[in-house]
């Protein structure tokens, strides 16, 4: 069918399904959807198909990395070109956590802002100050350009996309205690959190997003296991959601545990760290335990992250430089931390003075996938927004 055939038996927004990083989510304008709260809500997950795990209704992929939407719009904060809010959308649950932010598709802002003419842009490359609402922080973003556009090709490689693709540099600035206020959130730079009715030491920091950081060896692990091997061991997986939940109500998010996956699904993060390993990644390459500085395993939504977050990866890294953390006294240290996980290895450039975190800087790749109409149907409270 060569045309479109307009319809009144559903309702549609525009945007674009953007790949940034290891991830890949749905980019929409602001003024596209409803105001924040319960209508917002029911239509995000309409159009990904949560709750359900295949998410096979909607345009979510079934995992956490692919169910993910970002919020943009020109600013009007001196100094900041483009707002933009993140929503980590639950796959197999019926919630949104806005609570925090994605590193990975923030590399891909300023590529939606140049296409939709939010910006002027530059030539080689066109410099973008970004503002993130989840956690209060602002992004100088630097974007290579091609004919007038964000540049797609180039030598850079991320590990854990297919081939390589043009450098896109974002330094978040003053990250730390975007959503708990501060950088430890309970004052401690080590904690003990009485789980089942064991103790178990945690790391407990908020850099770019709150991450709880355990060691692997505490979990019996030997901390180079791979995704599938973890999602295997359902029992793991379940005792790491316990620990999170517990940490939640540490770092002031929830008052319950046993509410802190239904309420706090996305953040905090929780990795497990251990010293430079040698291992096999899930794609069939080696990582050298000299090529690193840390391995590490991340949880994103319950779920082991088939690389690595790139908000835990920028918390981590700063976590590594700070003195008296369990990812300090597991890493080799310097002004960049090259972290291992799953697929390889990714590394975080961070500044620390005075034991404060003044900004990390994380390259990613970014690639648009598709531009048009998302539908949804006129079910609840959309059917009133959709006759708005």
């Amino acid at each position: 069918m060569s045309e479109h055939l307009e319809t009144n038996l559903q309702g549609h927004i525009e945007g674009s399904l953007i790949r940034g990083g290891t991830s890949k989510g749905l980019f929409v304008h602001e003024h596209v959807l409803p105001p924040p709260g319960t209508v917002r809500d029911e239509l995000v997950l309409e159009l990904f198909g949560s709750p359900d795990p295949l998410q096979v209704d909607g345009i979510g992929g079934s995992h956490s990395h692919t169910s993910k939407l970002m919020i943009v719009a020109p600013s009007d904060r001196p100094g900041v070109d483009v707002d933009y809010t993140f929503g980590q959308v639950g796959v197999e649950t019926a919630v949104i956590d806005w609570s925090g932010n994605c590193g990975n598709l923030t590399s891909a802002i300023g590529v939606f802002a140049i296409r939709e003419g939010m910006v002027e842009t530059d030539t080689p490359e066109t410099a973008v100050t970004l503002y993130n609402t989840n956690t209060d922080t602002r992004v100088e973003q630097t974007i290579p350009m091609e004919a007038g556009e964000p540049a797609i090709q180039g030598d850079y490689t991320v590990d854990g996309v297919p081939g390589t693709g043009a450098r896109i540099d974002s330094k978040f600035l003053d990250p730390a205690g975007g959503v708990t206020g501060e950088l430890f959130p309970t004052g401690q730079s080590i904690d003990v959190l009485e789980v089942d009715d064991e103790p178990i030491e945690v790391s407990m920091i908020d850099v770019a997003n709150p991450n709880v950081f355990v060691r692997a060896s505490d979990l019996g692990l030997s901390g180079i296991e791979l995704p599938e091997a973890l999602a295997s061991n359902q029992a793991l997986v379940q005792r790491v959601e316990r620990i999170r939940a517990h940490g939640c109500v540490a770092m002031g998010l929830v008052d319950d545990p046993a509410t802190a996956t239904e309420e706090r699904p996305g953040i905090p993060q929780i990795a497990l760290v251990s010293t430079p390993q040698a291992y096999e990644t899930s794609v069939g390459g080696t990582v050298e335990a000299d090529s690193t500085d840390i391995t590490a395993r991340i949880f994103t939504t319950g779920t082991p992250h088939h690389a690595y977050a790139m908000t835990g990866a920028m918390c981590l890294g700063a976590a590594a430089r700070l003195p008296g953390t369990i990812p300090n006294e597991c890493a080799e240290n310097g002004d960049t931390v090259t972290i291992g996980h799953p697929k390889g290895r990714i590394t975080v450039g961070v500044e620390v003075e005075d034991s404060r975190v003044s900004s990390v800087t994380v390259a990613r790749t970014a690639r648009p996938l598709m531009d048009g109409r998302v539908y949804f149907r006129p079910i609840g409270k959309l059917a009133g927004w959709m006759d708005r």
